[in-house]
């Protein structure tokens, strides 16, 4: 739900305020000054802010101002009297306001405006949104392919270990497993591990959820397919 702040010095122009937006789903909060509105700010954010300009401890244009630097992506307004054009003119190109309404407003026209500002205020968070999920899925993305590239390389020495271990007993060179094969045999069992402390990254990669994607991580105990393989080896002798 959109909330909202009016700030004016007088109880029943809040008042007014409020039963312009009574029928709209709005949360609505309300102060009398611009040092307390201030203070409310500090604490919670809010999607728009309508502000009275004359306001005995501080005018509009600045509590607006200072509501720019405490809050930048809230939407400001500003009501003003008559004569009062040049300064609401210069708030305005100092992007200090996103729009303002002479007294006495019209109710319409006032809602309609301040809705329609909200919108424009979601479709600018829904942006913001959409980009923010490019950005994870792209360094997810690339994440992958780091990871997958220390993958097919642990893999690849792993591949490599066994078949020249396989070969060499295949072709009867060797009789046994002689201590240059238990070493080959030793550093196959490392790239495995390697390779499984990967397995298990991804694996915590999918326990985070860094975006809603589908990525299911069967962990695979390549140890014990390295010790079946060597055991099929043995028995090939």
């Amino acid at each position: 739900m959109p909330r909202v702040l009016f700030v004016d010095d007088e109880p029943y122009v809040l008042k007014a305020l409020r039963r312009v937006f009574m029928d709209d789903d709005l949360e609505i909060d309300t102060a009398e000054n611009g040092p307390s509105a201030l203070t409310y700010l500090q604490d919670h954010p809010v999607d728009l802010i309508l502000s009275d300009h004359n306001m005995p401890e501080m005018t509009g244009v600045e509590f607006l101002r200072r509501c720019r630097e405490i809050q930048p992506g809230a939407i400001r307004m500003l009501i003003t009297g008559r004569g009062e054009m040049d300064i609401v003119l210069q708030a305005i190109n100092q992007g200090h306001v996103y729009k303002f309404f002479h007294k006495p407003w019209d109710d319409d026209q006032l809602r309609v405006s301040v809705l329609r500002a909200l919108e424009f205020r979601a479709a600018q968070e829904e942006v913001r949104r959409q980009q923010a999920e490019l950005a994870r899925h792209q360094a997810f993305n690339q994440t992958m392919i780091t990871v997958s590239h220390y993958i097919n390389n642990f893999n690849c020495a792993l591949t490599m270990s066994l078949e020249s271990l396989t070969e060499a007993v295949k072709s009867g060179r060797v009789t046994g497993l002689s201590p240059e094969h238990q070493t080959l045999v030793r550093e196959s069992l490392r790239a495995a591990e390697k390779v499984t402390a990967v397995l298990r990254i991804l694996n915590r990669l999918e326990e985070i959820k860094i975006v809603d994607y589908d990525f299911s991580c069967q962990m695979i105990d390549i140890e014990t397919e390295v010790k079946e393989a060597v055991k099929r080896i043995e028995e090939a002798r």
